[in-house]
């Protein structure tokens, strides 16, 4: 998990800089719908993450042709288990920033569904999506990924005409793009990479953009004097606007001067095949790159030993000062247990295999998504010589 996280992290940082630092570029050139369009970019990688994870075993198959050797002396039976405290701290504090974030995604939806139960149905608006109005609601929004509602503050039915459209357009165009499944989808990355400073600012740059292309698209057939008029609503409606996680903001304070000076300027962008093509291309770049770290992860994604029995030096070897190895081919299942244990070669042959068997049969690997096939182990029994700093006296017979 932990090592999935920091490779994944990596490749969504590297995209979210591009995107940070080429902002402005991107918007003047593409215009502002294509370039929220490219925060796909980042679920496409995700997605290119499971599917090299996921896909059968036969089109990425995990082998070890590497012999891991590990020598056995006589006299000493050890059993080593790799500490794994740090991962545990790791996954630990994961889990906790992964639980707040969803908890506060599970106060906002409360506290939704509570503003929806005392809010009061609006008729005669030009919408066809359900309209209600809330005392507490200070900018218009949208809510509801499954039964879609607009919710509007007390004076919006003082409007004009010519407002009224204007933000029920907004609105419905944010339902007509799914926008707020988008957004459940991007905080539900963000809660995922917590710990990354970038998601941070990638998420709010990602929400920002999603109101300018709204923009872009409702004022597109205004004249100016009609966007002079959008232009003030959205002053008036930014003032009190709360930034949502489960709802649209029409009014959004810190981005006012960028939407007002969107809509001064005329963007025709480039062709919509462009980003299309940028984004397919990133996209199975994505895929290449995960391939790449699957395939580059030491052959066995970081699979290795954690408890690892040292076998019993048979008795009559001691004896016979007799030193010797075992090769043996095995598999490991993702529970990290390991079985089908073949004897390949062993010197002398006979001696070392059934203690080394036995002991084989008690390791435990890492836990992984596939375990591996056929890996190789040498053990070397060799028995212990004198330590070094001992003194050898020769005594011979007169």
């Amino acid at each position: 998990m932990i090592l999935w996280l920091l490779q994944q992290t990596l490749l969504l940082s590297l995209v979210c800089s591009i995107l940070l630092l080429s902002h402005s570029r991107l918007q003047k050139h593409l215009g502002a719908h294509k370039t929220y369009a490219l925060w796909m970019l980042l679920p496409l990688i995700l997605l290119s993450s499971l599917l090299v994870n996921y896909l059968p075993t036969q089109l990425f198959p995990i082998q070890s042709d590497q012999i891991a050797y590990y020598s056995v002396k006589a006299g000493k039976v050890i059993s080593q288990s790799e500490s794994s405290w740090y991962r545990q701290t790791l996954i630990s504090t994961w889990l906790i920033g992964f639980s707040c974030m969803t908890f506060a995604l599970f106060l906002q939806s409360a506290y939704l569904r509570t503003l929806l139960q005392t809010a009061i149905k609006v008729k005669g608006l030009a919408s066809y999506l359900p309209t209600y109005s809330h005392p507490k609601v200070h900018s218009p929004m949208l809510i509801g990924i499954i039964s879609p509602k607009i919710i509007l503050p007390p004076d919006f039915v003082s409007l004009s005409p010519l407002k009224q459209r204007a933000i029920i357009a907004h609105e419905q165009y944010h339902h007509k793009r799914l926008d707020l499944f988008c957004n459940l989808l991007a905080y539900g990355i963000l809660a995922t990479f917590w710990f990354n400073p970038l998601f941070w600012l990638a998420y709010k740059r990602f929400r920002n953009d999603q109101e300018l292309a709204c923009d872009a698209k409702v004022t597109a057939t205004l004249d100016t004097a009609e966007k002079i008029v959008y232009s003030k609503m959205l002053l008036a409606y930014s003032q009190q606007a709360n930034h949502g996680l489960l709802h649209t903001h029409y009014g959004n304070k810190h981005i006012l001067k960028e939407r007002i000076m969107q809509m001064k300027t005329h963007q025709k962008g480039q062709s919509g095949l462009a980003v299309i093509g940028l984004t397919v291309a990133l996209g199975l770049s994505s895929l290449l790159l995960n391939q790449q770290v699957l395939a580059g992860d030491d052959k066995n994604q970081d699979i290795h030993p954690v408890i690892r029995i040292e076998p019993v030096y048979p008795a009559a070897a001691v004896e016979a000062n007799q030193n010797g190895f075992v090769v043996m081919k095995f598999d490991i299942t993702p529970a990290g247990e390991v079985n089908n244990i073949k004897v390949i070669k062993s010197s002398p042959t006979a001696v070392f295999d059934a203690s080394a068997i036995k002991a084989l049969k008690q390791w435990r690997y890492s836990e992984s998504k596939t375990g591996a096939k056929d890996s190789l182990v040498q053990l070397d029994f060799v028995v212990e010589a004198p330590a070094s700093d001992i003194e050898k006296i020769q005594v011979s017979s007169k």
